[in-house]
């Protein structure tokens, strides 16, 4: 039962220790997220870059410009070249003015005031015979023969009132009496109703000479409630508030053979108290209807036929022949531009993939993830804006300043920046690259060609050899100074082809060149951390602010973990070391040193090199727990290294420094601890989750981390002793398969083995023992020939103890081809 409980404990804490990325959850989530195809995106972006350019290069056609006015005298025949459509405005606003004379006004209908009317006269006239054929409680009622008795006096006042209210009675002319007469009867109720209900139907309007107003187009009459909308053109089914009161009376007048006149009185007032102008005019949606109507009305055009005189030479251009003329300058300009544009895009678009294959071919070493190619894009379309912008500045200064010619602020484009941002960020060989295709397009965008190509290309390559590698910002200025010198000797060279080397045209090109490289200097160096924020790179310079070992974290570990500390000091020489003689990137692999073992301030006194003389808290766990507690110094550190904002790079490090290497103290203890009863140890629960190393600077710490904590175990740290230790560590974490995912390769591995065995030898060199004072020479002189015994004793006997161990680690070596 213990060992299932402590198996589902240790499951839960790998599973919370296991390191996951934001928005997934383990090695499950990651085989969740959507993948998208490669090729798609990177043809996308060769896509963005090549319109970008065409919309550039090729602005909107605008031939309409040079066209003569209406008014002015043709100076020659004009004749359609083609057949084409012209779109006939006037006829078009005609047309455009009648639809919205024709559109019909919206009259609302409320198509329930009947129903609202009908459902009031019939409550009050129910609660009228429901009180008169109530049980009399004394007296006559009226003075009908038909009633004796009279009922509730209470509740017929209460009535009485509301009928008041409800039908606008006067109490003076006692309607209410008349009415209860007849003793509130069905067939009263029925007559009353017969009176108004079809024309509350029909409509009621307030005005009906609004009516008449739109006896030419009719009205819709849109039904409020049904929502039922009709077109009508006869206006006489609809009467005005004054015509159906008048009407209500001469239909009640049919009756005055059944009633006699104070009941026909109190039926017209009950009928004409329920009338009200219920059609009223929508003038909000009438607009909006006659507003769609016209948007709605198709262009009016005409066609003229290839051959067709538009204008005479001699006459007036009229607005017709204007017309006429813009259509077939904008038609042929249309075709004309959409020729030279599709031209364009097919040819930017097979040079940039021309040259992404031959820049895969040629750069194999160097993986481009779809972040650097749209970071390359993006610093692609920055550049051609730029061009543009220049090449309007130049055209407008030009027009200002004839003495400034275009080329000459051409010369100001900082394209030599994007090469070296890229070049940076990507390494010099991308930046290469880069620069080839970004002065290739901005000569062909300024529409200077081969000059303006070499200007741009010569200022960029020289801008990427300042800076072959930048540890200092200071290093960036300085290239801009190497560009603005290749700048003034390109400007020269070309002064020099054209035969203007003394003219005003030559003195601006040099100014421009020098301030050229200035620009380039300072948007590099401003631009460097936006590009390092937004595609969350890590140039060196940003290493070089992780390296001081003055950063909070770094003082934390150094008080809270000094061993770790020592150790992630050391790990970091021995790593850079390595990593020069390997060609790896030196920096980050340092730094990545000083940060790997950041998880262990989360328990520092859990991992040995912390604790004090015997207080190895191990001793009372388990060997699985001891397990746990190690793996999860990688999720603790990558933690911490998020928290701190430490590149990713470095996270990813952080978390494959051990790959799946294995706990082998405790899963030996484990093996060494277990009883026959108890299951199998499962040899995966005392690995570390991986995964495996991916660069080389991952591997140099891997390597680097193992030995430099072996070394502190070695009794007699001699020279011999390091090198046999350094080549059999090495070996195994080699046999093991940790190294198979990075790209260290055999050579790789011997270099970095003679790295380690310098550092670790200068380390643990041996010491001079100084001489003592003379009071104790006599002491001294013979401490020191039994220290000289013994050092001689050691002397002849290290070799023979460091002899199998250097051996094996020669043969294993050679078998791997490292010697």
């Amino acid at each position: 039962m213990a060992a299932e409980t402590e198996k589902k404990v240790r499951r839960l804490i790998l599973f919370l220790s296991s390191p996951k990325k934001k928005g997934q959850s383990g090695r499950l989530a990651a085989t969740q997220t959507v993948k998208v195809n490669p090729l798609l995106v990177r043809f996308s972006l060769i896509l963005v870059v090549a319109l970008t350019a065409v919309l550039l290069i090729l602005p909107a056609p605008q031939g309409a410009k040079t066209l003569p006015n209406v008014g002015d005298v043709a100076d020659r025949d004009i004749k359609a070249k083609q057949d084409f459509m012209v779109l006939d405005r006037m006829a078009a606003e005609e047309k455009r003015q009648a639809v919205s004379r024709n559109a019909p006004t919206v009259f609302d209908l409320d198509d329930q005031a009947a129903q609202k009317a009908t459902a009031r006269i019939h409550e009050l006239f129910g609660q009228g015979r429901k009180i008169l054929q109530a049980p009399p409680v004394s007296s006559p009622i009226f003075s009908s023969p038909e009633s004796v008795e009279k009922p509730d006096p209470a509740l017929l006042s209460q009535l009485e009132e509301k009928f008041n209210l409800a039908f606008h009675f006067d109490p003076e002319d006692k309607l209410f009496e008349a009415l209860g007469e007849t003793g509130f009867s069905p067939q009263v109720e029925r007559i009353i109703l017969s009176l108004f209900v079809d024309l509350l139907n029909r409509g009621i309007v307030a005005d009906r000479g609004i009516l008449l107003e739109q006896s030419g187009s009719g009205i819709l009459v849109r039904r409020i409630y049904s929502k039922e909308e009709d077109l009508v053109s006869y206006f006489g089914i609809f009467h005005s508030l004054e015509e159906t009161r008048r009407m209500v009376m001469e239909r009640a007048l049919l009756h005055r053979d059944d009633f006699g006149p104070r009941q026909i009185k109190a039926m017209v007032a009950v009928a004409q108290a329920m009338l009200w102008p219920n059609l009223n005019i929508n003038r909000q949606e009438t607009e909006a209807r006659r507003e769609a109507a016209v948007r709605d009305v198709a262009p009016v055009f005409f066609r003229v036929k290839r051959g067709e005189m538009i204008v005479r030479e001699g006459e007036r251009v009229d607005w017709l022949a204007r017309q006429k003329l813009e259509a077939q300058t904008s038609q042929s300009d249309q075709r004309d531009w959409f020729s030279k544009a599709g031209g364009i895009l097919l040819m930017v678009t097979v040079f940039l993939i021309v040259t992404y294959l031959v820049g895969l071919r040629v750069l194999r070493t160097i993986r481009l993830k779809d972040r650097d190619l749209i970071f390359l894009t993006t610093l692609l379309v920055l550049n051609l804006l730029l061009a543009f912008a220049s090449s309007q500045v130049g055209e407008a200064m030009g027009r200002t300043w004839t003495d400034l010619n275009r080329p000459t602020i051409l010369y100001l484009t900082p394209v030599a920046a994007g090469g070296m941002l890229a070049a940076i960020f990507l390494g010099p060989s991308v930046g290469l690259i880069f620069s080839v295709i970004v002065s290739a397009l901005t000569a062909l965008l300024t529409d200077h060609g081969l000059e303006l190509f070499l200007y741009f290309f010569l200022g960029t390559i020289a801008g990427l050899a300042g800076i072959a590698r930048v540890r200092e910002r200071g290093t960036i200025i300085k290239s801009g100074a190497l560009v603005s010198l290749v700048n003034i000797v390109s400007v020269t060279a070309l002064a020099l082809v054209h035969q203007t080397f003394i003219s005003k045209d030559t003195m601006f090109g040099l100014g421009a060149g020098v301030l050229n490289g200035l620009l380039v200097g300072i948007m590099v160096t401003g631009l460097i951390p936006f590009f390092e924020m937004l595609f969350r790179y890590t140039t060196s310079i940003k290493l070089l602010e992780l390296v001081n070992l003055d950063r909070p974290i770094l003082r934390e570990l150094m008080v809270q973990a000094p061993g770790t500390y020592h150790h992630s000091v050391i790990v970091g020489a021995m790593v850079e070391a390595a990593a020069e003689s390997i060609g790896a990137d030196p920096l980050l692999a340092k730094v990545s040193a000083y940060y790997h073992d950041l998880g262990k301030l989360k328990k520092p006194l859990y991992f040995v090199e912390n604790q004090g003389a015997g207080q190895n808290k191990h001793e009372k766990l388990a060997p699985s727990m001891s397990s746990l507690i190690l793996i999860s110094h990688i999720k603790d550190g990558i933690e911490l290294a998020r928290q701190h904002k430490l590149s990713q790079e470095i996270v990813d490090i952080i978390q494959q420094h051990h790959g799946t290497s294995l706990i082998a103290y405790f899963y030996k203890k484990a093996q060494d601890g277990r009883t026959p009863d108890q299951p199998e140890i499962n040899i995966e629960d005392f690995r570390y989750p991986g995964p495996k190393p991916q660069t080389r600077e991952a591997g140099l710490v891997m390597l680097a981390d193992v030995v430099e904590a072996a070394g502190r175990t070695l009794t007699e740290p001699t020279p011999a002793r390091v090198q046999g230790m350094v080549q059999k560590l090495i070996n195994n974490i080699f046999s093991d398969g940790q190294l198979d995912e990075c790209e260290l390769t055999l050579k790789d591995l011997h270099l970095i083995a003679r790295s380690f065995n310098k550092i670790l030898t200068g380390i643990y060199h041996r010491r001079i023992d100084y001489p003592e004072q003379p009071a104790k020479e006599s002491a001294s002189r013979a401490k020191t020939a039994n220290g000289n015994h013994q050092t001689k004793q050691s002397a002849k006997e290290m070799p023979d103890k460091a002899r199998p161990g250097q051996e094996t680690g020669k043969e294993d070596l050679k078998r791997l081809g490292m010697s």
